[in-house]
């Protein structure tokens, strides 16, 4: 729930003031609006990047300032339109962020509900390194490990910023698959332009540029 909130980056006036709202627990929420409305800003928010400059921000009752962010980030997945991956093996990009040492056959379901199954066709398997920021793999690969990885950590909140804005018409199936899986029994907050998600949402939050 968000309560009077506002926020504003440095000097320049507010991107959100007074802004009210509760999100359902357990629910589909779309936020939809024009560019400049607020709706990445309310993600960050969410996400325990920032801090509002007016207002609370309550998470199941408690008032976000007041919650340990160590304790709150294991609940939550943000997942943007650049994958969340680094340097190392698909297996260390898996496994970090886990709440706890998941066993192989977790992790092979992760692979399969993600639409993961190219990394059975490389070389070294789950062991591949794939280079900084992902760049031995294609867009479309990184953004559905990274949705694996989000299926082992197991949050109950997701946070969708445009996950599928760069992606073409054969990754964007795939990864509209994985979604499917992966929002069961969540709490789901995504940013959508595109009509079907909008669709398939359970409420819909209009935001726009006072």
């Amino acid at each position: 729930e968000l309560k009077n909130l506002s926020f504003s980056y440095h000097s320049q006036s507010s991107v959100l003031e007074n802004f009210s709202v509760k999100i359902s627990w357990g629910k589909k929420t779309a936020l939809v609006g024009r560019s400049g409305g607020g709706k990445t800003t309310i993600m960050k928010l969410l996400a325990g990047y920032m801090r509002p400059s007016d207002g609370e921000l309550m998470i199941d009752g408690q008032e976000i300032t007041s919650i340990r962010l160590d304790s709150y980030y294991p609940h939550i997945g943000y997942l943007t339109q650049e994958p969340s991956v680094f340097d190392g093996t698909i297996e260390e990009n898996l496994l970090y962020g886990a709440r706890e040492k998941p066993s192989q056959k977790d992790i092979k379901r992760a692979i399969e509900l993600a639409e993961c199954q190219f990394i059975y066709e490389l070389e070294h398997g789950i062991k591949t390194e794939i280079g900084e920021r992902g760049v031995r793999l294609s867009w479309g690969q990184k953004q559905r490990l990274a949705i694996a990885k989000i299926f082992l950590k197991n949050p109950e909140i997701i946070l969708l910023d445009e996950p599928t804005a760069a992606l073409d018409s054969y990754s964007e199936e795939k990864v509209a698959r994985a979604f499917e899986h992966l929002f069961e029994w969540r709490t789901v907050i995504v940013i959508a332009h595109r009509l079907q998600t909008v669709k398939s949402a359970d409420d819909i939050i209009v935001l726009e540029k006072w």
